[in-house]
């Protein structure tokens, strides 16, 4: 049985129904069908006029999910322009992919214009369509046209500025065209869930929604596999923003199909998780890989934090997994955000009791009516953000800061300096109290923390994204020597996010498209030191110098602990190396009174300071028209 009501369908617009489209008028060849496809979805890559003389020429090449189009090392005979599909780029030694590329770019331009051996591997993700241009085809095409041979080498040059500013960071989510919409467990999906999924993307962009009935409707005398109908498929996925296949509760052939046909997987969860996947899950699951699947958790009304998301995710690994409630629009505007690219993130970086200057920046962003997507902080950074994800208040996070850091005193509790400076019992049970027990997979707000695995130099970045959320903030505050280090399940020492990435922008990139809001706390610029090593004190003189306050102004200006371990959390991880994009909005707030970066006592005073000058900043980025400060606002919608 379908999980969509047919019901709804008259009420929808027929852009995003599927229930009134045009019946077929000469879209049975394919030619005709996908040569407004072919390249058409990005007119900045080829002009319209363009693309029937390249159609002329070219080869039409299909391929299932899996099979390779180029293969590195071999000779680069041709150029590919992709019509449909998706297709990931792969360079012998890696684990992972460079790029994914999709529909209107090219592949294998590089090797082509160099006359050389392919540089990488190209693997279809997806079933789909490509359009071949060997050397005699392709010299046809710019004879006639010399403005093709020039955007591809515009192309080429894009080509070559990602794969440099890719050396050093890992490859960023890329942003779906197709989702299959898949019920997941056996409870049926609530009729209400898909109707505000459809009005909800309806209102903010231009989706469609198919289901087998949508597709029996248009083509009632022809298969799923009749070329007409593959044909078809294709070539809507110029006209839409995103389309959304709705399978049916069976492996039917459409299910198949639109499993196939789907950039991305999308699992629908409802009530608690099932012992084990249906046969539909199981089809899905076969065919995309944990890098191109979702969890959408399905729930009646909103909460802080839910239950039993690990159960649901522990046979089913996916990239990212969602919280909705079906009792408003709020969370299906969220997932339309992600789903087209355009998710708000808030990157908070580690400062110690600079940290509450991110609460005061996140109510100034909240006042203007930002809602952000997903929250990823290091050190205090996760502190701060880990009481948002549970949907707190910046009063009731204030206080939140008041019991953890002041009230439990938990970092003036010194001790015997055998495994630590500070006594960590006291500032674990606040922890606690603050995190309430929730663990990070049923945060209604996406959510990460970044410590650092100081046993594996070559993986050193430890992302937590699952289990107990006191412990991912614990093993992300974990200064060293100032406070134990965290150990976890497998067996890793973990110490504080903010050694290894202390701001945690290339780790949100990975998971996520959009603008994000970046806050960090710029160390004291360095400077010519005038000291003289051999005047810092020993033991017995300094102790004697403290204790008199005539001497005690006249000991070297070196920097203390805390101040030294500050700035070498800052050793090449400055903005200045960030990889940032023009919609990353840097904001790094100045030393409030009163703060400091081992004493929180001031936390109320420091977020109310922040908040005030993040209010003024945000006055004079929206005069200026700042695209970054734009982008963010416009997701508010």
């Amino acid at each position: 049985m379908h999980y969509m009501d047919p019901s709804y369908a008259p009420i929808l617009p027929a852009a995003i129904s599927g229930t009134q489209p045009k019946k077929s008028s000469g879209l049975g060849s394919e030619s005709l069908s996908l040569q407004g496809a072919a390249l058409g979805l990005s007119g900045d890559q080829l002009l319209l006029d363009q693309r029937s003389d390249i159609w002329s020429h070219a080869r039409v090449r299909h391929l299932l999910s899996g099979e390779t189009l180029v293969v590195q090392n071999t000779p680069a005979d041709a150029v590919f322009l992709v019509a449909s599909g998706r297709f990931e780029i792969r360079i012998e030694g890696r684990t992972t992919p460079v790029t994914e590329v999709g529909v209107g770019h090219p592949i294998g331009e590089i090797a082509f214009f160099a006359g050389g051996l392919r540089t990488a591997s190209a693997v279809a993700v997806r079933d789909s369509i490509v359009l071949e241009l060997d050397r005699a085809a392709f010299f046809k095409v710019v004879s006639g046209d010399p403005a093709v041979y020039y955007r591809l080498l515009t192309s080429l040059a894009g080509r070559l500025a990602e794969t440099t500013a890719r050396i050093e960071s890992s490859v960023d989510a890329v942003t779906p065209r197709t989702l299959a919409l898949v019920q997941a467990g056996q409870r049926r999906i609530p009729d209400l869930f898909i109707l505000r999924l459809q009005r909800a993307f309806a209102a903010r962009g231009k989706c469609l929604f198919l289901s087998s009935a949508d597709l029996k409707q248009r083509f009632p005398d022809l298969g799923i596999d009749d070329p007409s109908v593959v044909s078809w498929l294709n070539a809507i996925e110029s006209e839409y923003e995103l389309i959304l296949y709705l399978t049916d509760a069976e492996p039917t052939n459409w299910t198949r199909k639109a499993i196939r046909q789907a950039d991305q997987l999308v699992l629908l969860g409802y009530g608690p998780a099932p012992p084990d996947l249906n046969s539909v899950e199981e089809i899905g699951l076969a065919f995309h890989p944990p890098s191109h699947r979702s969890l959408i958790r399905i729930h009646d009304q909103r909460i802080s934090f839910t239950a039993g998301t690990s159960k649901w995710l522990r046979k089913r690994d996916v990239a990212m997994h969602h919280h909705v409630s079906i009792e408003d629009d709020r969370d299906f505007k969220r997932l339309h955000r992600f789903f087209t690219g355009r998710a708000v993130g808030f990157v908070a970086g580690g400062g110690g009791g600079f940290g509450p200057a991110h609460a005061g920046i996140f109510k100034a962003f909240q006042e203007r009516g930002v809602e952000f997507d997903i929250l990823g902080g290091s050190s205090v950074g996760a502190a701060v953000l880990g009481g948002f994800a549970q949907l707190f208040t910046p009063a009731e996070l204030d206080l939140a800061l008041e019991d953890v850091f002041v009230a439990s005193r938990g970092f003036k509790r010194r001790t015997l300096p055998r495994y630590s400076l500070l006594d960590h019992i006291a500032l674990d049970k606040a922890l606690r109290r603050l995190c309430r027990g929730a663990h990070i997979e049923d945060l209604w707000i996406p959510y990460f923390a970044v410590a650092t695995d100081v046993d594996c130099a070559a993986q050193s970045l430890h992302l937590f994204r699952r289990g107990p959320l006191w412990k991912a903030v614990r093993a992300s505050c974990s200064i060293p020597a100032i406070l134990p280090p965290m150990f976890t399940d497998d067996g890793r020492m973990l110490v504080d996010g903010a050694v290894v990435e202390n701001i945690p922008l290339s780790s949100m990139k990975r998971l996520k498209s959009g603008p994000n809001l970046v806050v960090y706390f710029d160390a004291p610029p360095a400077g010519p030191h005038a000291v003289n090593y051999e005047s810092i004190p020993g033991r017995w003189e300094l102790l004697g110098r403290l204790l008199n306050p005539f001497a005690r102004k006249k000991l070297p200006n070196v920097p203390g602990p805390a101040d030294m371990l500050r700035r070498c959390f800052n050793v090449r991880q400055g903005p200045a190396l960030l990889p940032t994009g023009p919609h990353d909005l840097l904001l790094a707030p100045p030393p409030f009174p009163g703060s400091s970066f081992i004493d929180f006592d001031r936390h109320s005073d420091v977020l109310e300071a922040a908040y005030q000058w993040c209010t003024i900043q945000l006055d004079r980025l929206e005069a200026i028209h700042d695209p970054a400060l734009e982008a963010i606002l416009a997701a508010k919608g």
